[in-house]
């Protein structure tokens, strides 16, 4: 199966997933619980929509435990990202998707974590996203930060078709286990 189906399939086994705020809690303690949060300083995340686990957990927890909080905005084909100091500084962007009101240069490197989103993700680290690549373009181009993946258990699979411009993630964070990727 190419990717294109798989994406189909995942996206509709995603939206049946029950309890997904409870789930998407289990996966931020888990995340909470690494050592790597504690000594992180800088988080990059995604701001979740639709049936997606939820970030806002992660956003809230990392802005009360005084982290720099970095969220993208899509600029053409690529990713740029903002600052965030409350939720309130985010607002509407293409696909209706929240980003920041102001749009930052700095230097990716910087990051600790960077939470990456996927609709499904394989053992091995590769995720199939919505089809544009936006991260992975991104990611091509960073070289430090902890590259986090966050699913629900019944989106991991062994293994999925991946092109040579597929990133890894290093670490994989469900609602019942975590997977540290060979990356890592």
């Amino acid at each position: 199966m190419d990717k294109k189906e798989l994406r189909k399939i995942f996206l509709e086994k995603r939206k049946s997933i029950r309890n997904k705020e409870a789930k998407s809690y289990e996966i931020f303690h888990k995340l909470k619980n690494l050592v790597i949060w504690g000594k992180a300083s800088i988080i990059n995340t995604y701001v979740s929509i639709k049936d997606e686990v939820d970030t806002r957990f992660i956003i809230y927890h990392a802005l009360v435990e005084n982290k720099r909080v970095f969220c993208p905005v899509i600029f053409g084909n690529d990713l740029k990202f903002g600052e965030i100091k409350t939720i309130n500084d985010l607002e509407k962007g293409p696909f209706g998707i929240l980003k920041p009101k102001e749009i930052y240069e700095i230097d990716y490197n910087l990051f600790d974590i960077i939470i990456v989103p996927g609709i499904a993700f394989d053992v091995k680290g590769y995720r199939i996203g919505y089809g544009k690549g936006y991260y992975d373009r991104f990611l091509s181009n960073i070289k430090r930060g902890i590259k986090i993946g966050l699913t629900f258990d019944d989106l991991i699979i062994d293994e999925l078709p991946k092109d040579p411009y597929d990133q890894k993630v290093d670490i994989i964070i469900s609602d019942k286990k975590i997977i540290f990727t060979n990356n890592y």
